[in-house]
Parts: C-alpha cells; structure tokens; sequence
C-alpha cells in the first residue's frame, strides 16, 4: 500500500469544515474515520504482512501536523489510532492475527498510564478498573491498556494489554476544556480476562525489544525505542495549532484600532510582541521537524538506537512545545478581549493548546529529568511511554 502525504492534504477541508460540529458532539464523525479508512492513512504504520503501508514514522507525524490544519480532534483521534499500529506491530504474532487476521482495518484506542493491577490467572489475568482518556475509542475494535502485571513473584512490571471492545463499557465523561472533540472517555473493565499472548511488557517496548521486531524483520520501526519516536506523534498537532494561530492573528490586528483612535498595527508594543510569538513558533517548528529528520535517518540507517537518543528527542519536543505555548499565548494576549467569545476562531486553538500542554510527552519534569540524569552519569529509570 502506498501511503501518500496528499492524500492527508486532501482531507484537510471536509475536517475543517466538521470542525465545530465535531467539538460540539465531544466526539469525531463516523464520516471522518470512514475518510480515513478510504484513504488508508490509517494503515501507514501497519505492516504490510497485514496490507498495511509499513510507512516511515515521519510520513505519519506528517499526516498528523496536515490534518491539525483542518480539526485538532481529528488529527489528535488519528495520531492515536494510527500510532497504535505500531504497538500492535510489537505484540506477538498470535495478538496480532487476533486484531488483523479477520479485518485488517481494525484499529485500537489505548489509555496506557498503569492506573489498575492484573490479578494472575492461568494462562493471562484478569483486570478491573477504570482507564480514563482512551481518545476515539467510539471508532476502536480494540483498546490497549497499561496494566501492571502481577507475577507469582509479586512482581508488578507495567505492561501493554490488548483488550477488545466488546468486552468494555465505555463511560462518556469527556466534559473538558480543549479537545473537546477527541471523545477521550473513561473505559470500564469488570473482570476481563485477558491472555498472555495479547500483551507485551512496556520495558520492551522502551528498549525496542519487542516480538514484532523478530516477526516483521524488515521493517525498522519495530526496533526502535518506544521513547525515541513517540514525541513526534502526538505533539505536532499542537505545533500545527500554533502556525494556525500565528497566521491569523496578524491579519486581524491590521485593521484594528486601540480604543478607537489608533491603529493597532503602529504601536510598537504590539509588533515587539507579534514578532516575539513569531520567533517562538518558527523555533519551535524547526526543533521538532529537525529531531523528526534528524531521528528517521538515524533509525534507517541501521546505526544502534540508544535510551539517551530518545531522552534527547523527549527534552527537545518538551521544550519546543513550551515554546509553543508561550507563542500562542502571546497572540491570545494581543487578540484582546475578543477571544472570550465561544465564535471567536482563536478561542479553541487556545483551549486545545492548554489541554495538549499537560499531556505527558510534553510535560517538563518527566522529560527533563530523565536527561538530566543521563548527563549526570546516573543510571536511567525507564517510565511510562
């Protein structure tokens, strides 16, 4: 399958034009995955034993960043379905001819922090509980869940459980201030079994030293460290928001007038200040497109992938991000009292921008530290990816 980038582009309109609807049903339209199905972005990382596109990770976190251009919702809904073709590309062969093997479109949401335990059981465990933010779940055949594992050793190492939905309830509770649209909602369990063969331990994952790698030899995404390529999956809506916000502030400010007698666009504050977010942005943008780059080539070319790469590209994206925030920020500050009102096209971008900016693979102390650490000599201590 060959997975192009203007087929994403092409999309970019009819999301757009769903976009508000979208937030308003807290929920992507059945129309926009079926779109997505059509065009078969949502196979880019699945391997091509199952008919997938077997695409690189920069083509995907493209797609990503294109589609944000449109709807955040459904950019951020189809980096979390598409990212996972490549979590169950990790699992053992057995898992996934489960998902694929009978509908190779099939897709799964996840919510991966290890909230609950699995109780052993012959042959797998059972688990109860709640996961909360499991985005597009609504369109998921499938869920993957962190779950620490208890052993007969009462250990309790965190891994990746593969649960179909059918087995869950899912408790509509995403009532939030900015990706409104994701339908992030809360998955229940009550003792669900789940078999061995459909997890993988998350410490694999990070080292990439999956099954999937020994399963799909050929393609090199399997080897790669979960922490090394994960910052360029979900992030870049959130930097294509930013651009979004920086076009069209300007264009606002040029016909404005402060208190109704000066023009906005004279004052030299108010051109320090755009400029500034400019600055922010536009940095931002080349951090995250150079790691991008700079990470696939290291990947293809077949060099040793190292915990320390992925630190890096987690330290970069987080402080770009912040960057990020800081610009639309400004812009926010310079739009005025405009933006209170929910008509307002860059009140959303705003709220989306804020919610991204407390998701774990942006947040400042967990992606900091761990580099701090390594550039201190200190041992590493693998978290949740």
């Amino acid at each position: 399958m060959n997975i192009s980038i203007e087929r994403a582009r092409a999309l970019v309109p009819l999301v757009a034009e769903r976009a508000r609807a979208t937030e308003a049903a807290r929920r992507v339209p059945v129309e926009t995955v079926a779109e997505y199905h059509r065009s078969g972005i949502l196979r880019a990382l699945q391997p091509r034993r199952f008919g997938g596109a077997q695409a690189g990770f920069d083509v995907f976190s493209q797609i990503v960043e294109i589609l944000a251009e449109g709807c955040s919702a459904s950019a951020w809904v189809y980096a979390v379905l598409g990212e996972h073709q490549w979590i169950l590309a990790c699992m053992q062969e057995r898992a996934q001819e489960d998902v694929w093997g009978s509908d190779p479109n099939a897709v799964a949401s996840s919510s991966l922090a290890p909230r609950n335990t699995g109780v052993p059981v012959d042959g797998g465990w059972r688990v109860s509980g709640k996961f909360p933010f499991s985005s597009g779940c609504d369109h998921a055949q499938w869920t993957i869940l962190g779950v620490r594992a208890e052993d007969a050793a009462g250990n309790k190492p965190t891994r990746y459980m593969l649960v179909p939905m059918a087995e869950i309830e899912i408790l509509d509770d995403w009532h939030v201030l900015g990706l409104r649209g994701t339908g992030s909602k809360t998955l229940v369990l009550n003792d669900v079994f789940v078999p061995a063969h459909r997890t993988v331990l998350l410490k694999d994952l990070l080292e990439g030293t999956t099954p999937g790698a020994l399963i799909h030899p050929d393609y090199p995404l399997l080897r790669a460290p979960r922490g090394f390529l994960v910052p360029f999956s979900l992030p870049p809506v959130m930097f294509s928001l930013a651009r979004r916000a920086l076009a069209m502030v300007p264009i606002s400010l040029r016909s404005r007038l402060s208190r109704g007698t000066r023009d906005l666009a004279e004052s030299e504050v108010v051109q320090m200040q755009l400029s500034e977010a400019g600055a922010e942005i536009d940095l931002a943008c080349l951090i995250l497109h150079t790691r991008r780059a700079e990470s696939m080539a290291l990947l293809e070319s077949g060099q040793l992938v190292t915990l320390e790469n992925g630190m890096r590209n987690r330290r970069d994206v987080s402080f770009a991000a912040e960057l990020v925030s800081k610009g639309v920020a400004r812009l926010a500050e310079l739009a005025g009292t405009r933006i209170v009102h929910d008509s307002d096209p860059l009140q959303p971008i705003l709220r989306d921008v804020q919610t991204i900016a407390t998701h774990a693979v942006v947040l400042r102390p967990l992606n900091y530290v761990p580099y701090g650490r390594a550039m201190l000599g200190l041992p590493p201590v693998l978290g949740e990816a």
